[in-house]
């Protein structure tokens, strides 16, 4: 992948394979540490770019860590991209094509359906955490509990005020497992607390454990460590950001990150004051591209790539993503094609533990650890009002106006030049195929016979 414009990533001194020290590259039962931000464009943070972006912790993991340059999340919004990331699949086997509805209670994915695979790791002997956004679900059946967790401090929604804790329903979502549990403290503090302790406790137990770190940091609303609370059970507007001035919103998008980056820290030293650091896998990437306000409001945070959130161009799908294994991978630059459904396979393998079930993403592993490519396939990403495409470097992109794109990300990663009147055949074949991979994929669900471009469920 040709590399993007104004990104630090060229200045991280590269480490050969050779180098790497060769032991414990393949210890019993390692721990793996899964950090996900909210909304962070490929460009969030200064080790991939981010203009004046404070995140020293996430810097290091990235200069002693695998930084990939080429890492796409199953969707553009939150929701189908955690279901990619929990199950391995396309979400659309499981009839997931919006964000779980905030109304619905009882639209969130089924444990008996298709379980996390924390199960299969909570099966091997591994303690398994939550810390931080579900969005899988709100009833309580949907619950991280019944997903192959231990343990959860979080909230079910989409988003909740960083201070206050009150969601977009008027009331507070706080979780402490199966009840409602509020507590003082912003929500970034929380889930950092949360997951140290969780790491200590692993750790005196003497057991391998999993930790999802799934932030709020940084989806709307906009708020620092300082700032007020935005929410309260009479009043709670979704958002207060899209006419805020650039400066301030900059300023609290750097204290919001910053937030999270000391949590990152923390994490690392807790590792390392537990003797654990060298046998654990951090894993730090987001759930999908960044918001329009910030496309706007701040630039660099998008990596200057077309589109945002909510798209499926590259700003809305393309997102930073570190592998950190101290004790056999270092460091290199990857730019092998990699997706949030590969996640799961990857670190089942990492953890030896068999997968035995159906899944759509691979292993990663073998990338990992000594530079083997992935193999090539085909990829599809369908969300409502959009459908899209990549075969190695090609990309097409479908909209429900009728365009069609094609793109050559090898020489056009901006998606600045659209090829698609050079090369109509092969747009219309790409699409046929998407057509085909989508009525394969919703074969059986409440997607099955409706239009890709029009299928929300409801």
């Amino acid at each position: 992948m040709a590399p993007f414009k104004q990104t630090s990533l060229l200045t991280l001194p590269l480490l050969t394979l050779s180098g790497v020290a060769a032991a414990q590259t393949n210890p019993s039962q390692p721990n793996v540490i899964l950090i996900l931000a909210d909304d962070m464009g490929y460009g969030g943070v200064h080790c991939y770019g981010g203009d004046g972006i404070p995140s020293p912790a996430i810097d290091r993991l990235a200069e002693e860590g695998i930084v990939c340059t080429n890492f796409h999340t199953n969707a553009p919004v939150s929701s189908p991209t955690r279901v990619s990331i929990m199950t391995g699949c396309y979400q659309q086997r499981a009839g997931l094509n919006h964000i779980y509805s905030e109304t619905d209670p009882m639209d969130g994915l089924d444990p008996d359906q298709f379980p996390a695979f924390a199960t299969q790791l909570q099966a091997a002997g591994y303690r398994t955490g939550i810390m931080g956004k579900w969005h899988l679900g709100q009833d309580l059946r949907y619950n991280p509990l019944n997903h192959g967790f231990d343990e959860w401090h979080g909230y079910v929604m989409g988003n909740i005020d960083f201070h206050s804790h009150y969601n977009t329903q008027h009331r507070i979502d706080w979780w402490d497992g199966r009840e409602v549990k509020d507590e003082p403290g912003y929500v970034t503090h929380l889930i950092n607390r949360y997951s140290v302790e969780f790491i200590r406790e692993s750790v005196e137990q003497q057991k391998p454990f999993f930790l999802f770190v799934s932030h709020n940091a940084v989806h709307v609303p906009m708020q620092g460590p300082n700032d007020p609370p935005l929410r309260t059970a009479e009043k709670c507007p979704y958002r207060h950001d899209k006419h805020m001035d650039p400066a301030e919103y900059q300023r609290i998008y750097r204290d919001m990150v910053q937030a999270m980056d000391e949590g990152v820290g923390q994490i690392v030293e807790a590792l390392r004051e537990a003797g654990v650091e060298e046998n654990t896998l951090i894993i730090f990437t987001s759930d999908n591209g960044g918001a329009s306000t910030a496309a706007e409001k701040y630039p660099s945070t998008g990596g200057y790539l077309r589109g945002a959130k909510g798209t499926l161009f590259e700003g809305g799908l393309r997102v930073p993503a570190i592998f950190h294994y101290p004790a056999g991978w270092g460091h290199r630059i990857s730019p092998e094609p990699m997706m949030t459904m590969d996640l799961m396979p990857t670190i089942l393998e990492f953890c030896g533990v068999e997968n035995n079930r159906p899944i759509d993403g691979v292993s990663a592993l073998s990338m990992l650890t000594d530079g083997r490519p992935l193999p090539q396939r085909k990829v599809f990403y369908g969300y409502t009002g959009w459908m899209a495409m990549t075969e190695g470097y090609w990309k097409m992109v479908g909209r429900k106006d009728g365009t069609y794109y094609l793109f050559n990300l090898f020489n056009d990663p901006q998606e600045e030049h659209d090829l698609s009147a050079l090369y109509p055949e092969r747009v219309e074949r790409m699409r046929a195929e998407f057509e085909e991979w989508w009525a394969q994929t919703t074969k059986g669900t409440r997607l099955e016979g409706k239009n890709a471009f029009n299928a929300s469920w409801r």
